[in-house]
């Protein structure tokens, strides 16, 4: 197995980072997305992926997006400019910006066959990148724990989320849109107005809508197969592991998709990374020839 650093630029500019995991003679590579504020490295279910996807003939470019971390300074292309954004100040629609750069550099470099593989909100990203883009290199995609995002705060936490939504877009209005909300979301992260009402007020960025089983029009529209799966013991589901998979399987056109869960696992995968990666793989084998 070869391992390299590369770096992209968007089409907007913004460089990029990635490690590419590449065996030797290999023809489809698997493209990862991490989650909320993650980044290319950070997981431990990356180390054991790259390995078992290598040693079975797949690639893995695990990559960052403009979402990397809680915040991130970025270079714009080769200039000294600087762009700050990060998980506090994405934009959910300008994911597609970051995916299709990550695809013309596998597509560059000879591959044919590219899975897309999202983490959690990575997942989501996935989904809207292809439902609004006919490439025909992409063979199939992976959903790991696809998240409902405003679901999860509008169940557990309605009456902090209508405050948070009123409050963000009232700074908006101000012209405060770039500042960041006064309280964490979930007590985990800090997020900007602007942020705020892209991601958790917008159809657009709502593409799993499981608390709500509402319009996965985006999800429906694909016809690739896909595997989505959840961790029997995650924190981010709105009902449970069996309820919310049952949702989503509903919305899989393609009748080489699949579902499972990984039993006792978490969010990340602690402690089941090799069963959660050798499920992919063995499902990915049969799927991409």
């Amino acid at each position: 197995m070869k391992t390299e650093f590369y770096r992209v630029n968007t089409k907007d500019g913004l460089r990029l980072d990635g490690m590419l995991f590449e065996p030797e003679g290999a023809k489809a590579a698997v493209l990862h997305l991490p989650g909320r504020a993650g980044n290319f490295y950070a997981n431990g279910f990356l180390d054991v992926m790259a390995k078992i996807y290598t040693d079975n003939g797949f690639a893995l470019l695990s990559v960052n997006t403009r979402g990397h971390d809680h915040i991130a300074d970025f270079r714009v292309g080769d200039t000294q400019e600087i762009k700050r954004i990060g998980q506090a100040f994405e934009i959910f629609e300008e994911c597609v910006l970051d995916i299709g750069a990550w695809l013309d550099f596998l597509k560059n470099r000879g591959y044919e066959k590219i899975i897309l593989q999202g983490h959690s909100q990575g997942a989501a990203k996935i989904v809207y990148f292809a439902s609004r883009s006919e490439r025909p290199e992409i063979s199939a995609m992976v959903l790991m724990s696809p998240a409902d995002a405003s679901g999860l705060l509008r169940k557990y936490a309605p009456e902090k989320f209508a405050n948070d939504l009123a409050q963000a877009k009232e700074m908006i209005d101000q012209g405060r849109g770039e500042e960041l909300l006064p309280d964490k979301i979930r007590n985990w992260y800090y997020i900007s107005a602007k942020t705020y009402v892209n991601e958790m007020g917008s159809k657009e960025s709502d593409i799993f809508p499981i608390f709500d089983n509402g319009d996965f029009e985006k999800l429906k529209s694909i016809k690739i197969p896909a595997l989505a799966f959840y961790g029997e013991k995650e924190d981010t589901l709105v009902y449970s592991a069996q309820k919310d998979l049952e949702i989503v399987a509903s919305h899989l056109k393609n009748k080489k998709s699949k579902t499972l869960i990984i039993k006792g696992a978490d969010h990340t995968y602690f402690g089941k990374e090799d069963e959660m990666a050798r499920a992919i793989i063995d499902w990915l084998k049969n799927i991409v020839n």
